[in-house]
């Protein structure tokens, strides 16, 4: 039997060696998804009811655990600090182990799993518009997503904020907030 990540039962993955991709991808309406086409079930679709639609069940995931990142169904939503930013810096690293935690020159960290099984990774912009793609190696991933540039102030408009996504092979875990960035309790003040 073969696992997600390509190697059989017992066996450990083939070493790929780093992958590195340089991205400029574009948020909107606050709001950036992350996913693989091939691990999206049916059509999204904002008349659909709330409850049948990861894109809702992911922003409320980002929204009510505090992450500001949400998952749900293979798509990540990250919840971004400002309401648009066209030309988003997004470099993607694909390694074989873990890499460190190195969280000081970031805002914002936050560990998700990512399934990626055709190996096309998405991201899009909240509000529809053509996705942005690149190629990785197939698999199941650990995915910590990290930001910095981010500008505290309710309602910023256009933002300037650079994200860093690393992925490495991983079962499907929990979400885990590792960095939590300050400004999200002047843009989004916890109500409870």
């Amino acid at each position: 039997m073969t696992s997600a990540s390509g190697a059989r039962d017992g066996e450990r993955p083939a070493a790929r060696g780093p992958v590195v991709r340089e991205l400029q991808v574009e948020a909107d309406y606050g709001q950036i998804y992350i996913y693989d086409p091939e691990a999206q079930v049916g059509e999204w679709n904002a008349a659909q009811d709330e409850d049948d639609n990861p894109l809702f069940r992911a922003m409320e995931d980002g929204y009510e655990s505090r992450r500001f990142v949400g998952y749900d169904s293979g798509l990540i939503d990250l919840i971004a600090p400002s309401q648009y930013n066209w030309q988003a810096p997004m470099r993607v690293e694909v390694s074989d182990a873990p890499p460190p935690r190195d969280t000081d020159d970031r805002d914002h960290v936050v560990e998700v799993p990512l399934p990626v099984p055709s190996g096309t990774l998405c991201f899009e912009a909240s509000g529809g518009g053509t996705p942005i793609e690149t190629q990785i190696p197939p698999g199941t991933y650990r995915a910590r997503l990290s930001g910095r540039g981010y500008v505290a102030g309710a309602g910023e408009i256009e933002g300037h904020e650079s994200y860093r996504l690393q992925l490495w092979p991983a079962e499907e875990t929990d979400a885990v907030l590792v960095k939590y960035w300050p400004g999200y309790d002047v843009m989004r003040p916890n109500d409870s």
